[in-house]
């Protein structure tokens, strides 16, 4: 990875392997760390149900990942692919997609926050993280085989 002097600013660069690489490790590692902070959190929740709630968020998390994410992953291999080498690090994602992010993570927090049965909640970071990991896959074929 480079820096690089564009209009006034330094601006990190890396060629194309080195940004899906990136992107695999980005989905792999939230992913996992979402999977792994809901599958904790449930644990210690006093509800008969929870492992029916485990289990059915796995179920929509993979759902998620095969209909949505895995969808999402191909449009910014695409992306990454497009963009001449190098190219900013961190541009192998629009802006737009930037903003989601964030606006997820307040989601996050504003959840973590509600009064919304603890058994939901981490369910819905199962489901999340299970999604996410399973669609980085994409990344990391595409990584591989470039």
């Amino acid at each position: 990875m480079l820096a690089q002097k564009q209009k006034g600013k330094f601006t990190p660069v890396a060629c194309l392997k080195t940004q899906l690489l990136t992107a695999a490790i980005m989905w792999s590692v939230v992913g996992l760390f979402l999977f792994c902070r809901g599958l904790f959190n449930i644990i210690f929740v006093h509800d008969p149900y929870k492992p029916i709630w485990v289990i059915v968020a796995l179920a929509a998390g993979l759902i998620k990942a095969k209909v949505v994410l895995e969808k999402t992953a191909l449009k910014i291999v695409s992306r990454i692919s497009s963009r001449p080498e190098p190219s900013c690090l961190f541009g192998f994602m629009p802006v737009k997609s930037w903003l989601l992010i964030a606006g997820m993570i307040f989601l996050g927090v504003v959840l973590r926050k509600s009064p919304l049965d603890r058994s939901l909640v981490w369910s819905i970071y199962i489901a999340i993280g299970a999604a996410l990991f399973a669609s980085s896959r994409i990344f990391w074929i595409k990584w591989k085989d470039s």
